[in-house]
């Protein structure tokens, strides 16, 4: 038994694969420093972050019709696990990581993780833990329903290592209802569901055991206002959700204590949906802004959206008013700022959508104009920056230009000059090639690359991936722009 200690870190779960139906015992490292937390996912590898893992699972409004049946068997905990495992899928994937050999030297090994993620959009959106699939090179996704396809890491935050991933679907893919962790009481009933050691869709239950812990993972991070659960939370189950009775996700499972059962931690749901929307609006093709300073409000068991303020003196929105209820977007409804987001996800700069508002007893439609994201300077104050910070002089080609290369790009940045000695002549780019993206964004117009420059993301990359076309040939190059110069 692992006796208290002011510093508490996380242990990396052993990596297990399970390729026959067989027991292993869990067992600890009995190597380096003795940890005691580990991160619910079966690798060792993929648990190599220095952090505990944040991770998110979203659950389906879809009730079976066995859910109707009034057998006394049918009690809430199987009527909420109905409701929500159709949108909870297991992930896998291998990678290569380097260990030290006994004399020092590393070697490179391929090791397999297991984790859970969780639809949060019909088009094939994913959240799961950016440790479940960071440096994998195929991340395979398991539905609920045994269907199997390959992921696309989209987007992802390191300070709470959550990361979105996508799927190809041909048909809309079941989604989850959000509940709330700001009313949770100690001793309510929850269930998580997951991928523990390869053991798909299982589902565990316990209670809230306690609120608001703060979890030190090492000398320099601590997670704040965890929710403590005695409910199983095993290697693979990273990722996965935690629900209430409603079947409506309440948490996110991270991580469980070594060396001690029925303790295991959850991020607030609350604070996941504020993550989770700011990875989908950073990862639009073209950055926008829609100008609402919105806050979610939960009462009787409802989620809103409102207006809170109307400062925004850019905002083309007048008709909006400060308490208005966002109601829905291009018919899709909307209770948080996620699904607003998503109901953004592929409009552009300059577009309106058909927005619904509820006033008092009254509801309006109104237009919602959306506008590029970082337009606030001029054409040559932008241009000057990309000269000091990249060293390049550009000019914006339509799409006919790079269509052929790949038909989902808008546009492109030719660049036409090129400073002696910067980062861009260092990486050998000349004029001619044509930028048609950065990271995870397309590159369409100077305020798309402004704003890319600005984004705290782009800043803590070092180096960036610029996405170049050359003579009809599309280029991978990774560049850092000079730091000292970024503003």
């Amino acid at each position: 038994m692992h006796t208290a200690s002011s510093k508490l870190v996380v242990e990396p779960a052993f990596p297990v694969r399970l390729d026959a139906p067989k027991l292993h015992r869990f067992p600890e490292q009995e190597t380096g420093p003795r940890m005691k937390f580990r991160f619910a996912t079966s690798s060792l590898a993929f648990l190599r972050l220095p952090c505990a893992a944040l991770g998110l699972c979203l659950s389906v409004g879809i009730v079976s019709a066995q859910a109707t049946d009034p057998s006394p068997r049918m009690s809430p905990i199987v009527r909420a696990i109905q409701r929500a495992e159709a949108a909870v899928v297991n992930i896998q994937g291998n990678k290569f990581v380097t260990t030290a050999s006994s004399n020092g030297a590393g070697a490179k090994q391929e090791v397999n993780g297991m984790g859970t993620g969780v639809i949060i959009d019909p088009r094939g959106y994913i959240i799961t833990n950016l440790h479940v699939v960071e440096d994998v090179s195929r991340i395979e996704v398991t539905l609920s329903d045994g269907s199997t396809a390959i992921a696309k890491l989209i987007n992802y935050d390191p300070d709470t290592d959550l990361a979105m991933i996508k799927i190809p679907t041909s048909k809309d893919l079941p989604t989850i209802q959000f509940g709330t962790s700001s009313d949770l009481m100690r001793g309510e009933t929850v269930i998580a569901i997951g991928n523990p050691f390869g053991y798909q869709n299982t589902v565990t239950q316990g209670i809230i055991s306690a609120l608001h812990r703060d979890i030190p993972v090492n000398v320099t991070q601590e997670y704040k206002n965890l929710i403590q659960t005695n409910a199983d939370i095993n290697p693979g189950n990273s990722g996965g959700p935690l629900l209430n009775l409603e079947g409506d996700v309440i948490g996110i499972n991270v991580a469980v204590r070594v060396g001690a059962q029925g303790i295991g931690f959850a991020i607030p749901i609350d604070s996941a949906l504020e993550v989770m929307a700011d990875l989908v609006a950073s990862s639009r093709r073209e950055p926008i802004e829609h100008g609402l300073d919105l806050v979610r409000t939960y009462e009787a068991g409802s989620s809103k959206l409102s207006l809170r303020s109307s400062n925004d003196e850019r905002s083309e929105n007048r008709e909006l008013q400060v308490c208005d209820v966002i109601e829905s977007i291009n018919g899709l409804p909307i209770s948080n700022r996620l699904e607003l987001e998503l109901a953004l996800l592929e409009h552009r700069p300059g577009e309106s959508v058909d927005m619904v508002v509820a006033r008092g007893n009254a509801k309006y439609p109104l237009p919602l104009k959306l506008r590029s994201a970082g337009n606030t300077l001029s054409d040559s104050t932008i241009a000057k920056l990309v000269w000091d910070q990249i060293g390049i002089r550009v000019t914006p080609v339509p799409a006919n230009d790079v269509a052929s290369i790949n038909e989902d790009y808008r546009g492109g940045l030719r660049i036409t000059e090129i400073r002696s000695g910067s980062p861009a002549a260092k990486q050998r780019l000349v004029p001619g090639d044509i930028i048609v993206g950065i990271m995870e964004w397309q590159t369409v117009s100077l305020e798309n690359l402004q704003w890319i420059l600005a984004s705290p993301h782009f800043k803590s990359a070092s180096p960036a991936k610029y996405y170049v076309i050359r003579k009809r040939q599309q280029l991978m190059i990774a560049l850092t722009p000079e730091q000292a110069k970024v503003r």
